[in-house]
Parts: structure tokens; C-alpha cells; sequence
């Protein structure tokens, strides 16, 4: 089977590390969107996250935006560029 390379976010990983200490589980997806996480407390809740720019200041694009974006508006899936962020949105802010 071929694997092709998944670039991730740059925010990804301090977010990911955030949720983890917080006591979520956290799962790396591909589609429909980057995150999926769980805790007993708080359930399921899948996570998008943006960088807002790219290295070269330039806006990330996908070939798939559209239908991205499409899905994010149907489930209400968050969008999170930080840690703090992630955790205010799932509700895990002190």
C-alpha cells in the first residue's frame, strides 16, 4: 500500500500536546477535517486546525477548501489556531 506524505499545521502539534495534558484523547485525521477528540466529560468533538499563514506569508489553500469549508459549516466544527483556544472551545479552560 502507498502512503502519501500529510503536511500537518504548525499549530497542530502545541494544540495536540494542550489537549493531551488536558485529559482529552486526540486522533490525527486526514479528511474531513485535522482533529477528532474525546474525554469522558466533554464526548466527541472534531477540531479544525489553521495556521493562519504559510512559512512564506502566504494564505494556506487547499484543492479541497470548498468542500472543507462545506463540511465545517454543516457540523459545526470549530476552527482553532491555538492551544488556548482548542481548550476554551471544548470547554476545558479552568
Amino acid at each position: 500500500m502507498r502512503r502519501r506524505f500529510v503536511r500537518r499545521d504548525i499549530a497542530e502539534a502545541p494544540i495536540v500536546q494542550a489537549l493531551e495534558a488536558a485529559g482529552f484523547m486526540v486522533w490525527r485525521l486526514i479528511k474531513p477535517c485535522d482533529l477528532l477528540v474525546w474525554r469522558a466529560d466533554k464526548g466527541w468533538r472534531a477540531l479544525e486546525v489553521k495556521t493562519p499563514v504559510t512559512a512564506s506569508g502566504n494564505p494556506a489553500k487547499r484543492k479541497d477548501q470548498q468542500k472543507q469549508k462545506d463540511f465545517l459549516e454543516l457540523t459545526g466544527t470549530p476552527i482553532v489556531k491555538s492551544a488556548s483556544e482548542a481548550l476554551l472551545v471544548l470547554g476545558a479552560v479552568p
